[in-house]
């Protein structure tokens, strides 16, 4: 009886056993299942994370008119030594030649004492009259021999008196131009300015005696100036043709137009940079209500240059080493060799390369490669505008 107590009870421990084993064996396949699908979307989002993420812009070549910021000194165009053509005492001067001092064009600036060169005049003008007088006592004396040999076959011109008549016409030009060239000497004795001017300096007083040419001073034109700027040779490729108007010229706060005219033919010997002029016309603002500039002031110009055709301006950092990072439709880095054509401050401008679908990267991963698979942002921010300027 005790034996086959025990076969109970061994069978009863023994399909616990199993039920047991089978609840903890369904309990493990759900707690795999769980964990199973809990772990998938997990492994999703890191297989997603590890995707780089860059920031792109559109690839938009457009038109950009360059620009060339240069600066140099203001200089005058044309300067005149003042000196008499004729010898003499100074007999005045104009208040305002003195140095520094400003002149209109016409206004007498000296003069000298007039009394030879007038005296001069009354006795030419008194030669004048003496060979109009001669020449009407040979003209008569001629009418009255052409009477008395009217009946001669033969006659010479000395008996008709043309020699006569002609040496006193000589004569009569050569006290004409005499008289003109006494009437110009008197005129000379008054020095007049030859345009608007700026007195640079004054080397006579009152009552000094100077000869023919002897230098008084010297003037300054003030109907334009010239400001002599150096082009570096990177440079001169993008300046427009010549002569270019509208440069903007800035002293300061003050503004001002002028012209580039000409290229000076000379290279520096240090910097090798070539020399061009702009024309700054009225530049003490003597006709207008514009801000004066002075010679020997620093002035900057900006200069409208040629115009870029189906080009990108990119910042500078964008670009190293010449190359430009672009994004493919399939969210794929490519490196493209950009041609740098020229850079403006804190840009650069490159040729656009052919890929018109491609996105320009603005901000790249730590480690890019070429073919890298990376994600972008869905919205993208233009990059120029058609005729943009700097």
């Amino acid at each position: 009886m005790d034996t086959n107590k025990n076969k109970s009870f061994y069978h009863l421990v023994k399909h616990r056993s199993v039920v047991l084993l089978l609840v903890l064996l369904m309990g493990s396949s759900a707690c795999v299942a769980l964990v199973t699908l809990a772990k998938t979307p997990k492994e999703d989002q890191v297989q997603q994370a590890v995707l780089p993420q860059v920031s792109s812009t559109a690839l938009i070549p457009a038109d950009h008119q360059t620009t060339l910021n240069l600066s140099g000194v203001l200089k005058p165009a044309e300067q005149t030594d003042v000196a008499f053509e004729l010898p003499g005492k100074i007999a005045w001067l104009n208040a305002r030649f003195i140095e520094g001092g400003i002149v209109k064009k016409g206004d007498v600036l000296a003069r000298l004492d007039p009394f030879d060169y007038q005296t001069q005049l009354l006795n030419k003008q008194a030669e004048l009259a003496l060979a109009q007088a001669r020449l009407s006592e040979q003209i008569a004396l001629a009418d009255v021999a052409k009477k008395e040999w009217a009946a001669s076959a033969h006659v010479t011109d000395l008996a008709l008196r043309k020699p006569q008549v002609a040496s006193a016409q000589a004569h009569l030009k050569a006290a004409e131009a005499e008289l003109a060239q006494a009437q110009k000497n008197l005129a000379r004795t008054h020095y007049y300015a030859p345009y608007d001017a700026l007195v640079a300096k004054r080397d006579t007083g009152l009552g000094q005696v100077i000869q023919a040419g002897q230098p008084l001073g010297q003037l300054v034109n003030l109907s334009y100036g010239e400001l002599h700027v150096p082009v570096a040779q990177f440079d001169q490729p993008f300046l427009p043709p010549l002569p270019a108007a509208d440069v903007r010229i800035a002293a300061g706060n003050n503004q001002r137009t002028g012209t580039l005219t000409r290229h000076t033919g000379l290279l520096s010997d240090t910097t090798r940079m070539a020399y061009y002029v702009i024309r700054i016309d009225d530049p003490y603002a003597l006709h207008s209500t514009l801000p004066a500039v002075h010679f020997g002031q620093f002035l900057q110009a900006e200069i409208a240059g040629i115009t870029l055709k189906n080009v990108l301006k990119v910042p500078q950092e964008w670009v190293k080493n010449d190359t430009l990072w672009l994004l493919s439709p399939e969210q794929r880095l490519v490196q493209y060799s950009a041609k740098v054509l020229r850079r403006e401050h804190s840009s650069v401008l490159l040729s656009a390369p052919p890929h018109s679908d491609y996105q320009l990267v603005t901000q790249l991963p730590d480690y890019p490669q070429t073919g890298m698979q990376v994600r972008a942002p869905t919205t993208h921010t233009q990059l120029a505008v058609k005729g943009d300027k700097q």
